[in-house]
């Protein structure tokens, strides 16, 4: 996991702590993250029990293309 991926989910989870919807799809488009797969993305952390940055680390990877870059190590 790389330091943005960290970095974001560190933001997003602060963000769902204090339940700013607004702001939380504001970032994800700042973080260049198509509608849909914000979407997806907002349900599924929303899904978590607990808002660890970890676990939203995790989500954000498996919608995004850092761990394809990661395996060919770009």
């Amino acid at each position: 996991m790389n330091t943005l991926i960290e970095f974001e989910a560190q933001r997003l989870a602060d963000l769902f702590m204090q339940g700013d919807t607004l702001s939380i799809h504001l970032f994800m488009d700042s973080m260049s993250m198509p509608f849909d797969v914000q979407e997806k993305l907002f349900n599924e952390i929303s899904a978590l029990k607990n808002l660890d940055h970890q676990q939203i680390a995790q989500v954000i990877e498996s919608h995004g293309q850092s761990l394809i870059q990661e395996l060919y190590r770009y």
